[in-house]
């Protein structure tokens, strides 16, 4: 679940936060008022959040596994707009993973939480 009542005020929840190995789908469901997408990384060694963010507002996506960021539809796009969902189905490891959002500065101000494979 995404959203936020301001560009300050972000957030990103993950129910449940954690699951068994294999195929698992997730559904980003924007209950904001400003675009989001969510994306799926392994977690960084310095744990969530710590990832560096570039003078655009935004990190770098090279290790995303996967992406839904198109309303009403599946996989990447130009974001889902507010009101709308995405969905996105990966093939996970045992492990732990970061969801987040990468529109700009959405991760800065905390749009992200940590998910776990077992």
């Amino acid at each position: 679940m995404m959203g936020g009542g301001s560009a300050m005020m972000v957030s990103l929840a993950s129910v449940p936060d954690s699951v068994a190995s294999g195929p698992v789908t997730f559904v980003a469901t924007n209950t904001g008022a400003l675009n989001h997408e969510l994306l799926v990384l392994p977690l960084p060694s310095d744990g969530a959040g710590t990832r560096p963010v570039g003078t655009d507002g935004k990190i770098n996506e090279q290790s995303s596994l996967g992406e839904a960021s198109t309303s009403c539809g599946r996989g990447p796009g130009d974001g889902i707009s507010p009101g709308t969902r995405s969905w996105v189905t990966v093939n996970l490891a045992p492990g732990r993973y970061e969801l987040l959002c990468d529109e700009p500065w959405h991760y800065a101000n905390g749009m992200f939480a940590e998910f776990t494979v077992s």
